[in-house]
């Protein structure tokens, strides 16, 4: 996926020259190689670079959409008839984008719509889930193939190698399009890499689900249906249609745990208890951040069209993004986080329901134990509070730099200062846990798909559609427009962010969230990017004790 974000740029800027510009070229083969003056022309001219925009945010609209309108289904899906079932499907649609992309490049002008044929591979592979619905099953796989004490360690690593991925990728699809001096060759090896994947899944991967979970699952959604149908025909017609409206907006449902409260304790018993807006503030904090994802591939067309970047040197500078990112996550911050952030003490309470129960719930006195669960954090949030804010003013710099950057050079170096903001997301996903739990929530897999539908909704629907709309409308005169409404959204994120006031400590244990990690959405808090091995080999040997 990495190696094919830039060329996939500099192919819709070809087939959309080659419709409305065909005088730039030579001959209407769209196979062959075009000569680095003519694709810089295509780049450069303000009608074409329109239309590639308005490509490219109708393509990620178009997956965005149904990715979100499905992902509920699909994730119920894999419960019922397997992890490896959902991620099968899902890498059907990949296939048919693939194909879809070799057939409209070659074959372009004989197809019905042109390049607006493109749009086949991302309408059948939103249908089918997409990219969320198969992250969703791989982590529920790792979750149901590792324990509480190792399952942090395995998304870590899983992670990893993402960013690994995205940083060695733009690299490799730089120097296989300097080898074959053909962009399009990315693009096989990409076809080939997902097809090796998919054969992978159906026929060697294991399924992680028992038969009689599958079972048990499918009886639950027998269940759920039926009463769903009693409930409608027991209702009046207004109320069968709002019940209907309720189940067509049920994929917004989990946004409702961001909903203000009243707070449980007022600072004088002569007050009355205030609302707690702390969740809603950090949602929109978190949306608005993550909505400059969808500035992406608008970013890449500036770059083109104002340095004359081909796909190779944008694959180089992705490389070098990546990997500042993977340095901040890897190195920089659990540096930081060893050095600045406050030890955790042992809680006073040592009383633990046991895991697994076998018929009846118990609970049992253990030993005392420095597992994270069971160690009181009192400053913990407002490290990692403090983290976020500090990540955004790195962002609010960096994309506001690369806007005022008339050089190559100083957009490159500002580009890879905007990678070292990478520490907000898993710092405010950390506080907002934090939240949750003062609140008295106990439910983490549901705070992580609430965050999971902003990420969508943010990243995938409303960031390329406006940055789209935006860039549409000023490339003729003022292309970095969009750099400056990314400062616009991470300033938002910021003043938001600012207003949260976290309650004051008291000295109970942190909430353990390993055992909730299965709801396919973002995992990975700030802590779990640097793994302890002490607490999980020192946890392993209590549970070995806790058996015999």
């Amino acid at each position: 996926m990495g190696a094919t974000l830039a060329p996939k740029v500099e192919i819709y800027t070809l087939l959309v020259c080659a419709h409305h510009k065909p005088e730039i070229f030579d001959s209407l083969d769209m196979s062959i190689n075009m000569m680095a003056g003519k694709s810089n022309l295509c780049a450069a001219d303000p009608t074409v670079q329109a239309a590639v925009a308005r490509l490219s945010a109708a393509m990620s609209l178009c997956m965005g959409v149904l990715g979100i309108l499905t992902t509920g289904y699909w994730g119920s899906f894999s419960d019922r008839h397997g992890r490896t079932s959902v991620m099968g499907i899902t890498v059907i649609g990949l296939l048919v984008t693939d194909a879809a992309f070799i057939l409209v490049y070659f074959f372009s002008r004989r197809l019905p719509g042109g390049y607006w044929f493109l749009l086949i591979g991302p309408l059948l592979e939103g249908s089918l889930g997409g990219t969320t619905s198969a992250i969703a099953a791989m982590h529920a796989y790792m979750t149901d193939t590792t324990t509480t004490a190792t399952r942090s360690r395995a998304l870590s690593l899983s992670l990893g190698f993402l960013f690994i991925g995205f940083a060695i990728g733009p690299t490799l699809g730089g120097l296989l399009i300097r080898l074959t001096q053909q962009t399009i060759t990315v693009f096989y090896v990409a076809t080939i890499s997902h097809f090796i994947y998919s054969c992978m899944v159906w026929f060697v991967v294991p399924e992680s689900l028992s038969k009689n979970q599958k079972e048990l699952a499918r009886g639950r959604y027998l269940q759920q249906i039926a009463e769903a149908r009693l409930q409608v025909l027991q209702s009046n017609r207004t109320a069968a249609i709002l019940l209907e409206v309720k189940r067509i907006f049920g994929f917004l449902s989990p946004l409702a745990i961001f909903a203000p409260v009243k707070s449980k304790r007022a600072r004088s018993p002569l007050k009355k208890a205030t609302r707690d807006w702390n969740l809603i503030l950090i949602a929109i904090s978190y949306g608005c951040t993550l909505s400059v994802m969808g500035s992406y591939t608008f970013k890449f067309q500036y770059a083109a069209a104002t340095f004359g970047w081909t796909s190779e040197t944008m694959g180089y500078w992705l490389t070098l993004a990546g990997a500042a990112r993977a340095v901040t996550l890897t190195l920089i911050l659990p540096l930081a986080i060893k050095l600045f952030k406050k030890k955790p003490t042992p809680s006073t309470s040592e009383q633990e329901s046991l895991l697994g129960h076998t018929g009846t719930s118990r609970s049992r006195s253990r030993p005392h134990s420095h597992s994270p669960s069971r160690l009181s954090e009192p400053d913990s949030s407002s490290f990692d509070l403090g983290i976020a804010r500090a990540s955004l003013v790195v962002e609010v710099f960096a994309h506001g730099c690369m806007g005022l950057a008339t050089h190559s050079i100083p957009f490159l170096l500002f580009g890879m200062l905007g990678s070292l903001g990478s520490g907000f997301s898993p710092a405010v996903q950390s506080v907002t846990v934090e939240l949750y739990s003062h609140r008295g929530g106990d439910e983490s897999g549901k705070l992580f798909g609430a965050l999971s539908v902003i990420q969508a909704l943010s990243s995938q629907i409303l960031g390329p559609a406006v940055y789209g709309l935006v860039y549409m409308k000023t490339v003729a005169t003022a292309p970095r427009t969009i750099f400056f409404i990314s400062v616009s959204s991470v300033l938002i994120s910021l003043i938001s962010i600012s207003f949260v006031r976290l309650p004051r400590s008291e000295p109970r244990p942190s909430v353990d969230l390993e055992a909730d990690t299965d709801s396919g959405g973002l995992q990975h808090t700030a802590e779990e990017t640097l793994i302890n091995d002490d607490v999980d080999d020192e946890d392993g040997a209590l549970g070995e004790g806790s058996r015999k």
